[in-house]
């Protein structure tokens, strides 16, 4: 096995330098970023396990463990608060003195900031919104501290969230269901994993069940309010406008709305509304109308917190797999009949 003085010579610092970088206390001691980078890359290949029970021995006497919360950096963050409240709300029903803190990372570059999990400076880590590259990144890593991926697909890492898919599906039958044969959408400019296996099963269904999706009714924009309000107003600009509008992002529904609106579209009567939901019910649910949603269920980040703290309490010999059910919530814009 590996020891940190092996890390040393290979990066070629002392011991006490490569003692302070693995615990992940570099940048704070100055010292400089090629020296980090070096031990960094001498960690991986050795590949050095620091003594966690160690770590972890001595942390006590100084602090509680410490959970990470990777999050990114873009317009997910408007909903960051609210999944924090979750997981700190498992851990106040468990009577558990964790601290948690929030690791921001830009998409594509999550590996600039795995240190931390790769020398076990934090007790366990909840990774949410990787693309496809920091999926790519992660596999690759040597991480000792346990992970859980959250709507994030590995065979490699535990993971909880919902199928991308079966979301897109539900969509497309609740269309199908009300007889709906054309439908436009609002897409978001960024491309994002989760968002684009969403539409590609949505757009997969309604070929399927018969519900044209033309390529001249899709817009996109921002996945902001204001995207979403200057993209439907092209639809609006449509002189024949499909009676079924669908939207990526909740947000970008939101913005939409108030378009359609101000356009003198009513909503339900002239275009039904239906929207994949990331956000707390009550955004959606007290506008005017309130829109309907096919939705991420609110306990997926406690779902996530149970699964780390069972990799902590009783490590498992493979990983967990929870796979959640979209939450269907029906309101004003789009209903479907009562059953006869």
């Amino acid at each position: 096995m590996a020891t940190l003085k092996d890390v040393a010579n290979l990066a070629q610092v002392s011991l006490t330098t490569a003692s302070i970088v693995a615990s992940g206390r570099g940048e704070l001691k100055r010292i400089s970023p090629a020296t980090i980078q070096r031990v960094y890359e001498a960690i991986e290949q050795v590949h050095y396990q620091p003594n966690q029970n160690a770590r972890l021995l001595r942390a006590k006497s100084a602090r509680s463990p410490v959970l990470a919360f990777y999050w990114p950096l873009d317009f997910r963050v408007n909903i960051l608060g609210r999944r924090l409240s979750n997981l700190y709300g498992v851990l106040l029903e468990q009577d558990l003195d964790y601290e948690i803190v929030v690791q921001t990372y830009f998409n594509g570059h999550l590996e600039d900031r795995l240190a931390p999990l790769i020398t076990g400076r934090y007790s366990g880590a909840i990774i949410a919104g990787a693309s496809d590259a920091d999926s790519l990144q992660l596999e690759a890593a040597s991480l000792v501290t346990p992970v859980v991926l959250m709507n994030t697909d590995s065979q490699r890492y535990s993971t909880v969230g919902i199928s991308h898919e079966q979301m897109g599906l539900q969509v497309a039958s609740l269309l199908h269901k009300k007889g709906y044969e054309e439908c436009a959408i609002v897409k978001s400019a960024e491309l994002h994993r989760g968002t684009a296996k969403r539409t590609k099963a949505f757009l997969y269904a309604c070929a399927q069940l018969g519900i044209s999706v033309l390529p001249q009714w899709s817009f996109s924009g921002p996945a902001t309010i204001t995207g979403g309000a200057q993209a439907t107003l092209e639809y609006c600009a449509l002189t024949k406008r499909p009676k079924a509008l669908y939207y990526e992002k909740d947000c970008m529904a939101q913005g939409g709305l108030y378009t359609l609106l101000r356009c003198g579209v009513a909503v339900p009567g002239d275009v039904e509304l239906l929207s994949l939901g990331m956000q707390e019910p009550e955004t959606m649910q007290y506008l005017t109308p309130s829109i309907s949603c096919v939705s991420v269920p609110p306990n997926v980040d406690k779902q996530a917190m149970a699964v780390l703290l069972e990799l902590l309490e009783h490590p498992p010999a493979d990983p967990i797999h929870v796979e959640l059910e979209p939450l269907v919530q029906l309101r004003e814009s789009f209903t479907l009949p009562a059953p006869s």
